[in-house]
């Protein structure tokens, strides 16, 4: 449980580190669907846990908007975690995980293993940049 976590439970960035490891795991069992599904979450939970940080309620699943917003937000005079915005969390946009949507679960098969691959892959140098940076800095403990 993170410092992050809500009344309600919800908690996005411990959330984004679990669908990370779950992610990988999936991918090595060979179920590149599953990893892919979970990669966008991972983005979605550590784009809001960037909007949280910043007092912003973030709302919705669209990674391009949710990163659009983030990229806003922190653009302003004193943002704590304008630091956290790399490019890498700019390109989100443009990346391939960008096609992600929550309902992509309802699709069976829809991913090959290497699309899922760069999906992971891309949601775990995200995820370091932002979360994992947050944690060792102490802003999310």
């Amino acid at each position: 449980m993170s410092s992050f976590r809500k009344p309600n439970g919800d908690d996005h960035p411990d959330a984004s580190g679990k669908h990370l490891a779950d992610a990988q795991a999936l991918l090595v069992a060979g179920r590149p669907d599953g990893a892919a599904y979970l990669s966008g979450y991972v983005v979605e939970c550590l784009l809001k846990s960037l909007l949280q940080a910043e007092g912003v309620r973030e709302r919705g699943h669209r990674l391009t908007d949710l990163a659009q917003r983030v990229s806003q937000v922190c653009a302003l005079a004193g943002a704590r975690t304008a630091r956290y915005v790399t490019q890498e969390v700019r390109k989100v946009p443009a990346a391939a995980i960008a096609g992600w949507r929550e309902t992509m679960r309802y699709r069976s098969p829809s991913m090959t293993t290497t699309d899922a691959q760069i999906w992971v892959d891309e949601a775990e140098v995200i995820y370091q940049d932002t979360v994992a940076q947050m944690i060792l800095d102490g802003v999310i403990r």
